[in-house]
């Protein structure tokens, strides 16, 4: 069916799977949405996060919109499928999926608006669909028809995420079992503090679980970056904007966070579970550091 929207001589089709990803993240949201909203009826936030959610829930929404605009419409985005042509100009050089990337935020911020803890889970889904979507299509197509162009391009520029490119290219000798070993440690710490922050949004709004939020948003963007790079087999070589957006972030996320979570200890906000927001962002911290500080730049 792609193959209808595809004009002669072109090599790609014109809407790729676009409209696939952007029905099959909605069906995922509505999904949610009914699950934990209507049926469950758990993690439903009131009071002052009610308003959070909305503000943040409507500036993702106006940051979707604008970020689809400019891949959409103020590109010659369509010139260059019907040219054949690897656009990689104006905000293609900072995300190679602008209007996919829209879709996303706006579909997560129309999510938000039902201010519940729970579909904060749904970004995430949305993002692995979309990621295997485009991995199991386009960006084959894309490799087959521009080759080393493409390959190059995908080691500088994210995927979904619109993020400045970096300059330098970064690497690691670290062995295969350290490797495993802190990143083992690493992964639990941002489990746990993603768990504890949950249950902090399930509590009364306050400073301590605005904080937390404000960590795990940080880690997120962490996880998300280095999962993207272990799909594109990007380990070991990392250009700094990669770098710096996925055991960076991390390792800020841990270090923001044991302050926050010391602070939390003090003021007697659930001891119990300070105290293992303390060791996540600990281990973390910790481990995302140990990762990130092996990398040095290439001359």
């Amino acid at each position: 069916m792609l193959k209808n929207y595809m004009k002669e001589g072109q090599k790609l089709p014109l809407f790729g799977v676009g409209p696939y990803i952007v029905y099959g993240i909605a069906m995922a949201n509505v999904i949610g949405i009914i699950l934990f909203g209507y049926v469950l009826k758990i993690g439903i936030l009131y009071d002052s996060w009610i308003l959070i959610f909305r503000v943040v829930g409507t500036l993702l929404i106006i940051m979707g919109i604008g970020v689809w605009y400019i891949g959409a419409v103020r590109s010659d985005m369509d010139d260059s499928i019907t040219e054949n042509r690897l656009q990689t100009n104006g905000i293609y050089s900072w995300v190679r999926n602008p209007m996919y990337s829209g879709w996303w935020f706006a579909l997560s911020g129309i999510t938000l608006m039902w201010h519940n803890a729970w579909l904060l889970l749904f970004p995430i889904v949305d993002w692995i669909i979309m990621t295997v979507a485009l991995i199991k299509t386009e960006e084959k197509w894309l490799l087959d028809l521009y080759g080393e162009e493409y390959v190059e391009y995908k080691k500088n520029v994210n995927r979904c995420i619109p993020w400045k490119p970096g300059i330098g290219i970064y690497r690691t000798q670290i062995s295969t079992a350290k490797w495993m070993i802190y990143d083992l440690q690493g992964n639990a710490g941002w489990i746990i503090w993603i768990v504890c922050t949950v249950k902090c949004l399930r509590q009364e709004a306050n400073m301590y679980a605005v904080l937390s939020v404000i960590v795990a948003i940080f880690m997120m963007i962490g996880v998300l970056e280095l999962i993207s790079e272990r799909a594109a087999g990007l380990n070991r070589i990392l250009t700094a904007t990669r770098l710096h957006r996925g055991f960076g972030a991390l390792s800020l996320g841990g270090l923001v966070g044991i302050p926050i979570s010391i602070y939390g200890i003090l003021s007697n906000t659930d001891y119990g579970l300070s105290l293992w927001m303390l060791t996540g962002a600990v281990l973390c911290a910790l481990f995302a550091g140990l990762i990130f500080v092996t990398f040095k730049r290439e001359e």
